[in-house]
């Protein structure tokens, strides 16, 4: 689907030394190019249009002096600074082109007939006027000489096992005298032959082919050798072959040409010599001779250089034009892409095509003008910049043009929706900037003019063109304007004088085009739709070579790029040439020169985007991709395939300084990504919707529709409130409904009415109603498409009432738009609530006539489990609505007529007991059963221990009731088995039970209710005594050590005891009150100055510790997540995924490889995965059969801190929260214990314990955004500092506040 694009154009004109020129070779380190003639050999430089250096032949005899030498071959050896030439005499001579002298180092009597040598110029291949073949080393070294009409076929010689002999065969109507005739020896047809032997090796030098005529015979015979000589096959006879001979350079194919009686064919043969495949030459017959055919170095395109015969009869007269054609191959067909024709007083008399560049073709013409082009690949596709852009895409097959639109079909190549039809070959093909109109540029030079608007007075009915549908017409054709000739002077005449044709409106179109003296002028024309001209308006040159032009996105303005890489800016009109400045005022200059270059807005920035050759895509001179193989720019995103086998999409609507923020990140989102098969490109995007249309290797096309257009366009539709086009979007290209309410919420359920009315179909209602989830998808599945603060501030939170709020939403609207019709739909969203509403559902179907109960209770038996709609009747305590739930569920009435026969008999409230005990709604049974008196309480007193029903059983009975105080009881000891020795204590005095009471509190350090309780049960001194020591024992192992010496020295009279309490859980402040009050100040010497010592040398080895750790955490972290984006970048730019060897078989077609693909997890907090779920499921599956202890320690060696462990990171970040959070909480304790040291002369300690507790503050306080990026958040240990993070971020160092210098 692409075409040959002409980048650049180069002429050096009317070289007299370039006369007559016979070969040409090319000094690929200086790009001199050297000449050979008929007098001597010359060098030309392109770059200053001089001729640098000539020598002549004859003056040595290498020559004739009457002009008629030939030589044979030139070629540049950049070792020996020199070119080898050989001439047709048998002269093998060296050109030291430094020194400009000549050395023979070979001749050979017989002469010389053809000369190769093989690609890495190790070795030379001649043949001589005798016939022969001889093969010499780099250094004119013969090694073999042998005949080249060999009688033998060759080392691949088919074996014959004797079998299928001639006479043994059927004959048919010929008869068994078939089986005796002989086949009458091939003769030469092709008069056109020049008789002379060509040589063409392979790619590698491992092989090459001659092709001769042998004198014996006249046949001209095809045979391969190898690279040491030797004889290989012979290809089989081919009548009317001619001597054009090129190797592949892949090595496939072997090319020659055949003139057969009603055709002129290319025909190919294989290394073995068996034919395989042709195609037609676009001329008659007799018309042509085809002189010469090349193969470009990477094997694409295929240039055959042919020229005109001369009439019957009129030889002496005839002067010939020449013809050079590319052409290429796709799905097994060749295109004719290019044809350049030459002028009859201005023939070809030399091609080559450059062994570094592979789309640059040199031409040498019989007046001395050296032409050089160089084309690149380009897909021909309308510009996209109107809505109704039919993305129609033209294909070029010489006079042909293919097009199809692919938004309104797919047509597979070499087939076409319609063909234009153009009287001559076509080279350009170039699509409106405003509409789908297109103009062709012909090889003639003139241009056709082609609209697909209304027919009006600029209409041509011409007849040279013809327009097919490719079967009936589901597309509208488009209408001939007409066929103009361009207008303009001192310009070239050269072929393609008229390249980057750019069609800027219906008016004016804009190309390039070379001077008389070739420079480069970019020319701005009117259209002439009268007179049938393009006339030129203004022209002015570039001041260098024009590489590519592209027309601005929203003006009519142009890109024009330069070949140094220079962009600037042409308006036309203007005839003014500006530099492209970017949004900061900076002239742009692309850093590599872009053959394909496009405009487009990025983020409110008009932005140049260009792709090299080497796959380096650029906006501006920002690098978003070095592994690019095509792009196109959609609406809202720019799309690119890279040689990772992947599509991605970028959104227009982020600024550049994000995308290389991105991209240098590799955080391009798994939603903006999506596989494609290996090799595929871009052909084209449908601008305004979802369809991308990719071409593989082969030729073959496939449609896709990424995600990121199809969220695109939903949106789109959502904007306007199309929620009918949205619906079918989504549920065609399988999006969560979900979308529909999460793109806006407010807006949807404003429009609630709208959106029932506009879907109009009861099935599709329950469709989206059915796939409610109480989430937010715009922040989960589709979060890339809506990374923007405006549209995330439109989704509102509604967290677990989501599905509710909907649902009641769409029934209030379907029962005020036709509650009969969306009759099911409203009992869909009645079941769909987070608690289905079943009783509602069961009250509306009795409500219903008795015609339409039934398919209303089929429907909601569909939607809910049958025994719970059952179950749900039965609790309605309606017999009749359960019978005909029973009966329309197939029940068999013996399971259900005798339970209900049996309720039928029971006193009410205890038959509703029953029901509900049957139903486990043991809150309702309870209620029941406590309205059936005295005589049921123990049932009731057993359901509520059964059950834990004791809040609910409570409030149902009198405070002072006996019932009341069994309950209470009850629920103390339940409360006790639970732990819950507080709450259970309180219970317990409610219940009158002041002895458990206080043993509970007694266990839960109580210790005040616990003294309560001994009042009331009258403790004598010593039971109080022994109370609060008990009780100052549980609280000192709390650290509760303040209210331990509280009980001490209120309740025990120990104040010693207290003291020493309040010295062992550094509570330096009370324990020196209580020392001053009772008069103990020796506990100071004793026991206080110890301790602080001792303390402090404690908290110095923990900060010291800590910060050890910290830095080696911290250091070891900063390398994991520098690996992984590694890692990542290595994906994304390598070969896919690197888990499967055969990933890039797979294209996103297929469901192989979506679980693979989208379940790995690439981003530190990207750990849930939807494609993964099926997986998770498994491992929670097994990870239920274990016990407690192991799943602990499964739990622990799934954080390991070990090195390359899976989630080495999140562990990483784990152990530094802890140590942040360690060091958070002991502040308030180092504060104490400074003040402590500061009133006892310990100033040295305090200072050097506040300076090593700031020095690890200041390191966590720098760290915590190294720590916490990436948008870690609070699930998992990866989320437990940060509470610790933002309150050390508002911090202030606890002695800088007291403002105490120490």
């Amino acid at each position: 689907m692409r075409n040959l694009k002409l980048v650049e154009s180069v002429q050096v004109g009317d070289v007299t030394a370039l006369v007559g020129a016979q070969c040409i070779c090319v000094d690929y380190d200086t790009k001199a190019v050297y000449c050979a003639t008929a007098n001597g050999m010359s060098m030309l430089d392109p770059n200053t249009r001089q001729v640098t250096k000539q020598i002549s032949l004859v003056s040595d005899g290498y020559l004739p002096p009457d002009g008629s030498g030939i030589i044979v071959d030139i070629e540049h050896l950049p070792d020996q600074m020199a070119v080898c030439v050989a001439t047709w005499r048998g002269d093998l001579i060296l050109w030291n082109t430094s020194s400009n002298e000549l050395e023979g180092v070979g001749s050979v009597d017989s002469g010389l007939r053809s000369v190769s040598w093989s690609p890495d110029q190790e070795l030379l291949a001649l043949t001589t006027g005798q016939d022969t073949l001889i093969m010499m080393t780099r250094d004119f070294d013969p090694i073999l000489e042998v005949p080249i009409h060999p009688t033998e076929f060759g080392e691949a010689e088919p074996i014959n096992v004797g079998w299928g002999k001639k006479t043994t065969q059927f004959h048919g109507s010929e008869g068994k005298q078939a089986a005796l005739q002989t086949a009458e020896p091939l003769k030469v047809e092709s008069m056109e032959d020049d008789g002379r032997t060509r040589i063409s090796w392979r790619g590698d030098g491992q092989c090459f082919a001659i092709s001769a005529i042998c004198p014996k015979t006249g046949e001209r015979s095809l045979r391969t050798w190898t690279r040491e000589g030797v004889l290989y096959s012979t290809a089989e006879m081919v009548p009317g072959l001619e001597q054009a001979l090129a190797w592949k350079p892949s090595g496939s194919l072997i090319v020659s040409s055949q003139r057969r009686p009603n055709k002129h064919d290319i025909i190919f043969f294989e290394r073995n010599g068996l034919r395989h495949g042709e195609f037609t030459l676009p001329f008659g017959v007799h018309d042509v001779k085809v002189k010469e055919v090349f193969w470009n170095i990477d094997s694409t395109v295929l240039a055959v250089w042919c020229e005109d015969l001369p009439p019957e009869g009129d030889t002496a007269e005839f002067a010939p034009k020449s013809y050079v054609e590319l052409w290429t191959v796709g799905n097994y067909h060749w295109y004719l892409k290019q044809n350049l024709e030459f002028a009859a007083s201005d023939r070809v008399e030399t091609v080559q095509w450059d062994t570094e560049q592979a789309y640059r073709l040199r031409v040498v013409t019989s007046s001395g003008q050296y032409l050089q082009y160089t084309w690149a690949w380009t897909t021909s596709v309308s510009q996209g910049s109107v809505v109704d852009d039919q993305a129609t895409v033209g294909v070029i097959d010489g006079a042909m043009l293919l097009l199809t639109p692919f938004k309104d079909m797919i047509v597979p190549p070499p087939m076409a929706a319609f063909t234009v039809q153009m009287p001559c070959a076509i080279n350009q093909v170039a699509f409106s900037a405003e509409n789908n109109d297109f103009a062709v540029e012909l090889s003639d030079g003139r241009v056709a003019l082609l609209s697909f608007g209304e027919k009006d007075k600029t209409g041509d009915e011409n007849m040279s063109v013809t327009i097919r549908p490719a079967a009936a017409p589901k597309c509208v054709l488009p209408r001939l304007c007409g066929i103009f000739s361009i207008d303009m002077t001192n310009t070239s005449t050269h072929p393609l004088m008229c390249y980057h044709l750019t069609w800027i409106n219906p008016d004016t179109i804009v190309f390039c085009t070379l001077d008389g003296a070739g420079s480069c002028l970019l020319v701005s024309a009117t259209v002439d739709y009268t007179a049938k001209t393009i006339v030129a308006k203004d022209n002015m040159c570039v001041g260098g070579s024009v590489a590519a032009l592209a027309v601005g996105a929203h003006t009519s303005c142009l890109a024009v790029h330069l070949t140094d890489g220079t962009v600037c800016r042409y308006t036309p009109g203007t005839n003014t040439l500006l530099p492209w400045e970017t949004s900061t005022g900076k002239e742009l200059r692309l850093p590599q020169c872009c053959p394909l270059v496009d405009v487009c807005c990025i983020g409110g920035e008009e932005v140049v985007i260009g792709l090299t050759e080497r796959y380096r895509l650029y906006a501006n001179d920002i690098e978003l991709a070095s592994n690019c193989t095509s792009f196109s720019v959609h609406s809202e995103y720019l799309l690119l395939s890279t040689h990772a086998h992947t599509c991605r999409c970028l959104s227009l609507t982020h600024t550049l300084a994000e995308l290389q923020t991105s991209t240098e990140k590799c955080l391009t989102p798994v939603e903006l990504t999506r596989r494609i098969e290996r090799g595929s490109r871009i052909v084209c995007v449908e601008t305004h919707g979802t369809k991308v249309v990719l071409q593989m290797p082969r030729g073959n096309l496939e449609v896709i529709h990424p995600r990121a257009l199809v969220l695109a366009s939903v949106k789109h539709c959502l904007d306007q409130l199309k929620f009918a086009d949205a619906f079918v979007l989504m549920r065609k290209h399988r999006i969560n409904m979900n979308l529909l309410h999460d793109h806006n919420p407010a807006v949807f359920l404003n429009n609630i009415d709208s959106f029932v009315r506009q879907i109009d179909s009861v099935s599709y209602v329950n469709l989206f109603l059915t796939a409610l989830l109480n989430e937010d998808v715009t922040k989960v599945m589709y979060s890339a498409a809506y990374n923007n603060s405006e549209e995330r501030s439109r989704s509102q939170d509604d967290g677990p009432r989501k599905v509710d709020i909907v649902s009641d939403h769409i029934r209030g609207a379907l029962e005020r738009i036709d509650a009969s019709k969306y009759l099911l739909s409203i009992l869909t969203a009645m079941v769909r609530r987070t608690t289905p509403h079943l009783q509602a559902a069961l009250d509306k179907i009795k409500s219903l006539p008795k015609d339409c109960v039934k398919e209303a209770l089929d429907y909601l038996l569909f939607l809910v489990d049958v025994d719970a709609l059952y179950n749900v009747a039965l609790g309605m305590y309606d017999f009749d609505l359960v019978l005909l739930v029973a009966q329309s569920s197939h029940k068999d009435p013996k399971e259900y007529l005798p339970f209900l026969n049996n309720l039928r008999q029971m006193e009410e409230n205890y038959r509703r007991y029953s029901i509900d005990l049957h139903l486990k709604n043991y809150s309702g049974a309870l209620y029941h059963i406590s309205q059936c008196g005295q005589d049921h309480f123990s049932e009731c007193l057993n359901l509520v221990t059964q059950h834990a029903l004791y809040a609910e059983a409570l409030p149902l009975f009198d405070v002072a009731s006996e019932q009341y105080k069994k309950i209470a009881f009850a629920y103390g000891q339940h409360l006790s088995s639970r732990g819950h020795h507080e709450e259970a204590g309180i219970i317990y005095v409610r219940s009158s039970s002041h002895q458990m009471a206080l043993d509970e509190f007694v266990k839960c350090s109580n210790w005040r209710q616990a003294m309560c309780m001994a009042a009331e049960l009258k403790f004598s001194t010593l039971q109080l005594t022994d109370l609060s020591r008990t009780l100052a024992g549980r609280l000192q192992e709390t650290r509760r050590h303040v209210e331990a010496a509280t009980l001490l020295s209120d309740y025990a009279d120990d104040v010693e005891e207290a003291i020493v309490t309040l010295i062992e859980g550094s509570e330096w402040d009370e324990a020196l009150r209580l020392m001053y009050k009772f008069g103990r100040t020796d506990f100071i010497e004793t026991n206080l100055k110890p301790t602080l010592t001792d303390t402090y040398q404690h908290h110095m080895t923990f900060l010291e510790g800590a910060r050890a750790d910290f830095e080696r955490h911290l250091c070891r972290l900063a390398i994991v997540r520098q690996e992984k984006r590694k890692a990542w970048l290595d994906l994304m730019e390598g070969a896919g995924d690197p888990g499967r060897a055969d990933a890039d078989l797979y294209s996103d077609t297929s469901s192989a490889m979506g679980d693979s693909v989208s379940g790995r997890s690439v981003g530190a907090g990207s750990q849930r995965s939807y494609a993964s779920s099926s997986q998770q499921s498994t491992t929670s599956s097994k990870m239920s059969g274990r016990s407690g202890k192991s799943r602990r320690k499964a739990e622990r060696k799934r954080w390991s801190l070990r090195e390359g462990s899976p989630h080495e990171e999140l562990a990483l970040v784990d152990v530094l929260a802890k140590i942040i959070r360690r060091v958070d909480d002991m502040k308030g304790e180092v504060s104490s214990l400074m003040k402590t040291q500061l009133l006892f002369g310990s100033g040295q300690q305090a200072a050097s314990l506040q300076t090593q507790l700031d020095a690890l503050l200041q390191l966590i306080d720098k760290s915590l955004d190294h720590i916490w990026e990436n948008g870690l958040t609070g699930e998992g240990p990866a989320g437990q500092g940060n509470s610790v993070s933002g309150r050390l971020g508002r911090r202030e160092f606890m002695v800088e506040s007291m403002g105490m210098h120490v």
